[in-house]
């Protein structure tokens, strides 16, 4: 079985949470509404986490730290990344930031100096914009939708974490079954055979100085066409 489609997978329901349900609601629920729990988004103006991510498989080993600054209230997030990885013996490291804000999302690459600014689309510029009305659904739905389930409420990192479980077929008839820790639909811990990606610190409400979200000055940025 291919692990990256595992990961790619796993990743989707990642994403579709993180992007939907970011809150100050005090009490973690399987049960709440997709749409109630997205509203939370605002409760939480801003957060600092720190996750540590790595990758075992025949064909590679990767290791990265990626340190997130997420400010809702000014509607824009930083993030930077350390990793290193062997490829068939062929090592690599790399350093890359990533800023988003005022609807421009800025690629860098912090090795070679360089890097790329884009313009967001209107459905990155409003994350909630994915939520539909017809997509009346709770988090539990969510997650049987794309097949996995509730498991249980388990604290981690001092946080009451939902855990969830998704499990995919491969190619050849193996199974993989990934295990989720959410804390106010944020991804805490993410871990199966061949990837582990565990957070180290998270600071809710958190100081985050505003250089954090400015290009640094060495950087020569290029700017990508607008696509038709």
């Amino acid at each position: 079985m291919k692990p990256f489609k595992m990961l790619a997978s796993a990743s989707s329901v990642i994403m579709v949470a993180y992007l939907t349900s970011c809150g100050g609601g005090t009490n973690t629920n399987a049960d709440s509404k997709m749409q109630e729990v997205a509203k939370e988004m605002a409760g939480m103006k801003t957060f600092m986490i720190e996750y540590k991510t790595s990758v075992k498989s025949a064909e590679m080993k990767s290791t990265s730290v990626m340190t997130q600054w997420i400010d809702n209230e000014n509607d824009r997030q930083a993030i930077y990344t350390e990793s290193q990885s062997e490829v068939m013996g062929m090592k690599n490291s790399e350093k890359s930031l990533m800023i988003m804000k005022e609807g421009w999302s800025y690629i860098i690459n912090l090795t070679d100096k360089t890097g790329i600014k884009s313009k967001d689309s209107e459905m990155e510029d409003d994350p909630t914009g994915m939520i539909k009305p017809e997509d009346d659904v709770t988090f539990r739905q969510l997650i049987e939708k794309e097949g996995g389930k509730i498991l249980a409420n388990e604290t981690f990192l001092g946080k009451d974490c939902i855990v969830v479980e998704v499990t995919e077929q491969g190619d050849e008839g193996q199974s993989l079954k990934t295990k989720m820790w959410y804390y106010k639909g944020i991804p805490l811990k993410m871990a199966n055979d061949f990837y582990t990606m565990e957070a180290t610190l998270f600071e809710e409400n958190a100081s985050i100085p505003g250089g954090k979200f400015e290009v640094p000055s060495d950087i020569t940025m290029s700017e990508m066409p607008d696509m038709p």
